[in-house]
């Protein structure tokens, strides 16, 4: 399969089940927060929900990866994004909209590893890295469009939802046209890695979760931080979602530092940009820093950030591409979990400087791992 016609339909998909499927959340919380009276806590918890599901979906995205063909595992990512957008559109209260946002939430889970796997099998080796990156980088597209619809469309976050379902069924469809029809599927009745692939993965796990729980601060609560400043411009408020989407397709060079400068470096540079976009928010709010520079930096690390855990991961578990998209991007949203629910705490007890400070540290904590060279190649 060509490579570019696969990022071709990639891309939106990823950008469907990310952008406007889990990530968009944060952006609406606000306006409905208006609607339905949700605090911090709520919002943080309902948020957590598409965290718990992406885990869910991952792991039997993973486990039937060598059962069903990626372009099935593929269908059902888009008719559980469709599903639950319609609900969260429709929905009259939180517990109903908690289910919207679960529902929605699975398609992430379900769409990150078909796409590794028909990399994998279908594009050339020199060429993965690369594929593999730009198909990521969807989330940026995603994150981008719901900044831009939701701008047009003011506080009318039920209709941006419709929009989204009907965005979510076109490109369904065309991934239904364009991925292969018969790709091979290696039916084994268990997946087994060596000991030494597992020791070469624990820092990746240890490394992903904190910074799951470390950015998912600024997934769920940047933009009503800055709502609630009354020092900041308006045109910042509206804009926080579209530059951090716009500058997210810096991360589709990714693939291409990697094979330049090699992971470790690609590591510690997301990383500590990731850090030091939730410092800014958190000590120098309501300025052009924190309206800018901040998003401008998250966007354009997180997307780089995932890139470097998706080669990472298929670098350990070479036997299974898969597995090893799966382990990290699993653990990644297990912490974002954990981070959203305990973000929505920290919030409601100590307000939101606090908690982007505290994001922030533990995130920078995170480059003192101990990993050797040798794992990253």
């Amino acid at each position: 399969m060509n490579a570019k016609k696969l990022m071709l339909v990639g891309l939106p998909m990823i950008a469907v089940t990310y952008g406007l499927s889990r990530f968009s959340f944060g952006l609406m919380i606000p306006s409905i927060n208006e609607t339905m009276n949700i605090k911090p806590t709520t919002s943080g918890l309902i948020s957590s929900l598409s965290y718990v599901a992406y885990c869910i979906a991952i792991v039997l995205a993973m486990v039937f990866s060598n059962k069903i063909t990626p372009k099935s595992i593929l269908v059902i990512a888009g008719f559980s994004s469709i599903i639950g957008l319609g609900i969260i559109a429709i929905s009259p209260n939180p517990l109903i909209l908690g289910l919207g946002v679960f529902l929605a939430g699975m398609s992430t889970g379900y769409s990150s590893p078909p796409y590794a796997d028909i990399v994998s099998k279908n594009i050339e080796t020199q060429l993965q890295n690369k594929t593999n990156s730009w198909i990521n980088s969807g989330t940026s597209i995603g994150t981008a469009s719901t900044g831009i619809i939701a701008l047009v469309m003011a506080d009318s976050w039920r209709e941006t939802y419709v929009i989204f379902m009907v965005i979510a069924i076109f490109v369904l469809i065309g991934n239904y046209l364009v991925l292969p029809k018969k790709q091979p599927v290696e039916k084994i009745s268990t997946v087994r890695f060596s000991k030494k692939e597992w020791k070469r993965a624990t820092p990746l796990v240890i490394a992903s979760f904190f910074i799951g729980v470390a950015c998912s601060a600024y997934w769920t609560f940047s933009r009503d931080f800055l709502v609630e400043l009354e020092s900041m411009p308006v045109y910042f408020k509206d804009w926080l979602w579209v530059i951090i989407g716009i500058s997210g397709l810096l991360g589709g060079t990714a693939g291409a530092f990697i094979d330049k400068f090699g992971l470790t470096r690609a590591y510690l540079l997301s990383v500590s940009a990731l850090s030091t976009s939730s410092l800014i928010l958190g000590l120098y709010p309501g300025n052009f820093l924190s309206g800018f520079l901040s998003p401008a930096l998250f966007g354009s690390s997180y997307i780089f950030m995932t890139a470097v855990l998706i080669v990472w991961g298929i670098t350990v578990f070479k036997t299974n591409p898969s597995f090893g998209l799966g382990i990290p991007f699993l653990t990644l949203a297990l912490g974002q979990a954990i981070g959203s629910i305990f973000s929505g705490i920290v919030a409601d007890l100590t307000g939101y400087h606090v908690l982007f400070i505290g994001a922030s540290l533990l995130g920078y904590l995170t480059l003192f791992l101990k990993f050797k060279e040798n794992k990253f190649v």
